[in-house]
């Protein structure tokens, strides 16, 4: 009964959110900081502008690598704008993911000589409902950002993975899928770390086999990539991606992902659950006093208990990435692989609780107030008639200007069909951290390079999108300001 009361809950929220999916795609300007600087790139990348190492503006660095650039590209067959394509790679990815995660909870509640039952199946159906519900996966499945392909394709490996059972064949699928999650964003190494070593565990020869041909791919993918950029590709996504640290910024990602806060505490008792399901499991076949003969009994282990032991490896491997969120630029786009494999042990604790009502009440009961908590829609006020209006406004001026124009909302640049100079992000904490010449880029302001410069405020001083050089320079060669909804334009004299 709880179980159906969670589907039909998540059932609703599932509405909710794929209205969001196509209300974005459909939406024509920016929804969030990343998408004007990543449509920039998938306009540069394939193309002898991308990766560039040159420090001069303009100065576009290229944060990941170019396998979801290139989806968009194929998306344009069917969404002409790169923003809507962009952000329907991003919806698609996302309800790929819910479909995964539902593959993956049937796959771990396998159990000897029976089949799967109505109330897992319903449970597992309810976990691909959940992950594809949380905030952070429906405000980036809703965004034209790397992030969702990424993990739709580390996902679809784990699956893979799982279903392979360390088969040579169905491991190098899954690892190729792991390979491409990397080439989509390169920090996605946990699920593949996690098939690979599982599939060593189950079949040594045969992992082996499929790391040594997929390492050969992926070898051969890295070569390409540095030899057409000229060393550029490397200098990009590891070079340009050092950041500073600091506790506030994983505070925030946190605060962010408020409403997820409940999932979020019940994903590591899930994991511990069902680690300690494979422990008692081992002690009832036996006795395990070592480490290794513990290990060694997978090898003897049926589908659905090596898919855990998979999950579990990801899992932790996905917790200790999570010091990235301390930062600086980290988001809640850093906890996504952690929430969508935490998803499926969620799922996998209520299907080993099925039968056991007080238990299997309990949590079920702790979900579905999670789920009551999740909004059933997250429509912005950007939609609004009057924002349109006036955004739509923004771009002509910015199309008509007789300059470059600078922005914090690149989205109106590449609207306008004015280039990216610089991004102001990523300048100011090269700029902070010495690794990056603002020099030039102030000359350009004070001697009034720009036709205007447009910011998300007018708070004088450095913020993460300005030093403090490049807003005195601001302030001093573009005194006059004007509010534009919420924007400004900092406006010459003349």
């Amino acid at each position: 009964m709880l179980a159906s009361v969670l589907l039909a809950l998540l059932l609703l929220h599932a509405a909710g959110v794929l209205s969001d999916f196509i209300a974005s795609i459909r939406y024509p300007f920016g929804l969030e900081y990343g998408e004007g600087i990543v449509w920039q790139q998938a306009v540069l990348i394939p193309g002898p502008r991308m990766y560039g190492n040159s420090p001069d503006l303009p100065f576009i660095v290229f944060h990941y690598p170019p396998l979801y650039h290139l989806l968009v590209r194929a998306a344009l067959s069917i969404q002409p704008s790169f923003l809507a394509a962009g952000r329907l790679v991003s919806s698609v990815s996302s309800v790929l993911v819910a479909l995964t995660v539902t593959g993956l909870v049937l796959i771990a509640a396998e159990r000897p000589a029976r089949s799967i039952t109505m109330a897992e199946w319903t449970i597992a159906i309810a976990a691909g409902l959940l992950v594809l519900c949380l905030g952070p996966v429906r405000s980036w499945g809703s965004w034209m950002r790397v992030d969702m392909a990424a993990i739709a394709l580390g996902m679809m490996g784990l699956l893979v993975g799982a279903w392979a059972n360390g088969r040579f064949w169905g491991t190098v699928v899954a690892l190729l899928l792991c390979a491409a999650s990397v080439y989509t964003k390169q920090t996605q190494l946990p699920v593949g770390v996690a098939v690979f070593l599982i599939a060593l565990l189950r079949n040594p020869r045969g992992a082996l086999g499929a790391g040594a041909i997929v390492g050969a791919f992926a070898l051969a993918a890295l070569g390409l990539l540095e030899a057409e950029t000229g060393g550029g590709f490397l200098h990009n996504i590891v070079g340009y991606n050092i950041n500073r640290f600091d506790l506030k910024y994983a505070l925030w990602v946190l605060l962010s992902a408020r409403d997820s806060v409940l999932f979020i505490a019940l994903m590591p008792i899930a994991a511990g659950a069902t680690l300690l399901g494979l422990l008692h499991q081992q002690e009832a076949a036996g006795e395990f006093p070592t480490i290794g003969q513990r290990l060694l009994w997978l090898r003897r282990a049926d589908r659905a208990t090596t898919a855990r032991a998979m999950l579990l490896l990801n899992f932790a491997l996905a917790s200790l990435t999570l010091f990235t969120l301390f930062k600086s630029g980290s988001s809640s786009s850093y906890l996504l692989d952690w929430l969508c494999v935490g998803g499926v042990l969620i799922g996998v604790l209520l299907c080993d609780l099925v039968g056991a009502e007080l238990r299997f009440s309990l949590v079920a009961a702790l979900v579905i107030l999670g789920v009551l908590s999740l909004p059933l829609r997250e429509i912005s006020d950007q939609f609004l008639p009057e924002n349109l209006y006036r955004q739509a406004a923004l771009v002509r001026r910015i199309a008509e200007a007789d300059k470059p124009v600078a922005s914090e909302d690149m989205t109106l640049l590449m609207l306008a069909g004015k280039p990216v100079i610089f991004e102001p992000a990523i300048v100011s904490e090269l700029a902070s951290v010495g690794r990056w010449d603002e020099g030039p880029l102030v000359n350009l302001i004070r001697t009034g390079g720009f036709a205007f410069m447009i910011t998300k405020d007018d708070t004088p001083g450095a913020s993460p999108h300005r030093t403090s050089a490049v807003d005195a320079a601001m302030r001093e060669a573009y005194p006059r300001v004007e509010r534009v909804g919420p924007l400004w334009l900092h406006l010459p004299l003349s």
